[in-house]
């Protein structure tokens, strides 16, 4: 099988591959303004989701696409952001669909999609773990541009030209084996920041109740591969990744605990874009891709940020 990678610089983009490439799987990787350094096996191939021209020859003789790329400024709400986004991840993975269809109409066959989609798709969620049954009600444009992305890929899937399946992430974290770690804005690495004296005290909006849900990156990579063999021509089929629920207050005490002393915590009123509780019901992902996380331990998730951490500082 070979299967290109869109998105293959970032942080779950470099462990899909290497995890791909690690069980001989041909691999492509699409660069765009990053330049990485791969393993010898890795074929790269130069493109843009928003160039259309180009995606024709990028997706030539593929079987699969992991389509990982996007922009997750989840926070944004203005009129500005809104209409970033939607060019920016509905427009490209709408180029990306019809360069598929277009390699799939060419060879005669349909081509295998995991898509990225993510837990934004929800809104504010509820009071217990979300199925993919669930109302998709986003309340920000990253969110309504990935539920964009899930209508157009089913809508393509039901043509025919792809099988798909879209996986509703979480909140991804932990250390890869070559050290690469999650967005420094979101909340372990700026609890470890605070704890360690590198950063202010963390501003936590509300009481600290909010509820989350944080799967290992490996065990993301894991669900990726899976999903990759498991996809049906003419269907799109959505799961749910998460692994461990933890509030922000749990996440901080774990943090105290690994540096031996309390976060410095900041506490401001809840927003309009916070959610209380947003976890995931995993039942179905568990049983469809036969997918067991075992890597998402919160103690093992905040140990390596520590490590991540040690290591950076002592670099600068």
């Amino acid at each position: 099988m070979r299967v290109l990678i869109t998105g293959a610089s970032g942080y779950l983009g470099q462990t899909v591959v290497h995890r791909l490439v690690a069980e001989g799987v041909a691999v492509t990787a699409l660069e765009h303004f990053t330049r990485r350094r791969w393993p010898s096996a890795v074929q790269v191939r130069a493109g843009d989701l928003l160039r259309p021209a180009g995606l024709t020859e990028a997706v030539r003789d593929v079987d699969a696409v992991c389509h990982l790329a996007a922009d997750t400024t989840v926070r944004q709400t203005s009129e500005h952001a809104a209409e970033l986004q939607r060019q920016v991840i509905t427009g490209g993975t709408g180029h990306l669909l019809a360069a598929m269809e277009t390699e799939a109409e060419r060879r005669g066959t349909p081509l295998a999609l995991l898509n990225l989609s993510s837990s934004a798709v929800y809104g504010r969620g509820t009071g217990r773990p979300l199925g993919t049954t669930d109302a998709a009600e986003p309340r920000s444009p990253y969110g309504a541009a990935k539920l964009a992305d899930e209508e157009a890929i089913g809508a393509t899937a039901a043509r025919g030209s792809i099988g798909a399946i879209s996986l509703r992430l979480f909140n991804a974290a932990g250390r890869t084996p070559y050290g690469s770690t999650p967005n420094p804005v979101t909340l372990i690495p700026r609890a470890v920041a605070a704890a360690s004296g590198r950063s202010p005290a963390l501003t936590v909006n509300g009481d600290g109740s909010a509820l989350r849900d944080f799967v290992h990156v490996r065990d993301v990579a894991d669900a990726v591969a899976a999903s990759l063999v498991r996809t049906v021509p003419g269907t799109h089929r959505v799961h749910n990744v998460g692994a461990t629920p933890a509030s922000v207050a749990e996440v901080l005490d774990e943090v105290g605990r690994a540096a031996g002393r309390t976060v410095p915590v900041r506490h401001r009123s809840a927003d309009g874009m916070d959610t209380p509780h947003l976890v995931a019901d995993t039942a179905d992902t568990r049983v469809a891709l036969g997918w067991d996380p075992v890597h998402s331990g919160l103690p093992r998730i905040v140990a390596e940020q520590f490590e991540a951490f040690s290591h950076d500082h002592n670099r600068s």
